[in-house]
């Protein structure tokens, strides 16, 4: 028991929370505990009346006021594999992460080695993850991507905060590599896991994005597409550090992802949109330097400016396709991750099974679930 706690009375519900897995010496945290920390610990008087003990905001208030400041390292990765899963709980995470962004974190310390300083690489991670927790649960859901076409300038800023927190995690590769080499323990595993989950998600979600931007950069508005179209180059630098990190895997007994069916743009598709960008850039140009000249020397009213989709139009009269195949493929996306914690705290009534499922299922790491 930690010290600060020596001196005082605990509550029931401290007294419980550092009694329970996350806390305690076992390899991983039990998903029923995370649940009974989410019932604010009830009495089995309040546990048969279905009474909730504390308001789900003084749970979490209290559980991030409880972190401990000195921390042994598998533990301080067990807290942030139980903050990961309450960033995604489907009831209350965006309840969580209010409060978890008002969260300092630990005190630094000098990492004498790459275990400890793994915990602070996570923390970060976590940190950045919790500033775009909406976007992830977006990325998570089966929304049509036609709606992200109605309002261009927002949802290009909502993909550049995609990509930063993809480079960053994928970013640690090596360093993960590193880590996991040496120390391949089922809380690192579950880390990596609940990662995959939010990287795959994000990428995903990007990669539906771009399928229908070649479908449809003909009809766009020039300036906006000239947008996308460099998200779109990095779109596809993307791609091979997301298949890497897929591969990260093979440092786990047993852990075998399910990777997604990857989806490449054709040399011809490429070609076209190198050639159509580069024409759409000279004729923006020219436009640019007409339009500064009429405005500094005065010429007589005339109407000469050809509008974007007028120009579009002259250059290519091709319509938007849709393709079922990749529709049917994007809609049911989920089914090519491995299926987090968070998706299982709510469902059914027995939730360790949810849990084992996550591991057993898809990884067959037989000792995953504390019984």
């Amino acid at each position: 028991m930690f010290l600060k706690n020596m001196f005082k009375r605990q509550t029931r519900f401290e007294k419980n929370l550092f009694e329970s897995t996350i806390y305690d010496n076992s390899e991983t945290v039990d998903l029923e505990d995370i649940k009974k920390m989410l019932q604010g610990y009830p009495s089995k008087e309040e546990e048969d009346q279905l009474v909730q003990s504390m308001t789900i905001v003084q749970i979490f208030k209290e559980f991030l006021r409880l972190i401990p400041q000195q921390l042994e390292t598998p533990k301080k990765l067990k807290v942030l594999l139980t903050i990961h899963v309450l960033m995604g709980d489907i009831k209350h995470g965006r309840l969580f992460v209010q409060q978890f962004l008002g969260w300092m974190g630990w005190q630094h310390t000098e990492q004498k080695d790459v275990f400890t300083k793994f915990s602070s690489v996570q923390t970060m991670i976590i940190q950045k993850l919790a500033l775009i927790s909406e976007i992830i649960s977006k990325s998570k859901l089966k929304n049509n991507v036609n709606m992200i076409f109605k309002d261009i300038e927002s949802n290009l800023m909502q993909f550049y905060k995609i990509i930063n927190a993809l480079n960053l995690i994928l970013g640690q590769h090596d360093f993960y590599a590193q880590v996991f080499s040496t120390h391949n323990r089922i809380v690192v595993m579950e880390i990596y896991l609940l990662l995959w989950n939010d990287v795959i998600g994000l990428y995903l979600m990007l990669e539906r994005f771009v399928q229908q931007f070649l479908d449809c950069y003909q009809q766009m508005d020039q300036q906006q597409s000239i947008q996308v179209y460099e998200l779109f180059n990095e779109y596809i630098k993307l791609t091979p550090l997301v298949k890497k990190f897929a591969q990260l895997c093979v440092f786990f007994q047993k852990c075998n992802i399910n990777e997604p069916k990857w989806y490449q743009p054709t040399k011809k598709e490429i070609e076209e949109l190198q050639i159509y960008f580069q024409n759409v850039k000279i004729y923006l140009t020219s436009r640019s330097k007409r339009l500064k000249n009429e405005k500094s020397s005065p010429q007589p009213n005339r109407n000469c400016q050809t509008s974007g989709r007028e120009m579009k139009k002259s250059q290519s009269q091709s319509q938007i396709i849709q393709k079922d195949d990749n529709k049917q493929q994007q809609d049911n996306y989920l089914s090519n991750t491995t299926m987090s914690y968070a998706q299982k705290i709510n469902q059914g009534n027995n939730a360790s099974q949810g849990l084992q499922y996550t591991f057993e299922s898809d990884c067959q790491t037989g000792d995953v679930v504390k019984q």
